[in-house]
């Protein structure tokens, strides 16, 4: 998994909001928002090994 990719599309949505691209950076926020929320899904449902 990479876990680099939703600070890469919120770095892309900050860059069109300072560019004025309104559209563009509505879609990498909602993208942002997608892969976070499919990562903490999938994340969330494993057991925890845990080992004392």
């Amino acid at each position: 998994m990479f876990m680099y990719l939703p600070f890469l599309l919120a770095l892309l949505a900050v860059l069109g909001i300072a560019l004025g691209w309104k559209t563009f950076s509505y879609a990498m926020w909602l993208g942002t928002l997608a892969v976070t929320l499919w990562c903490f899904s999938f994340h969330a449902t494993d057991a925890l090994k845990l080992s004392f």
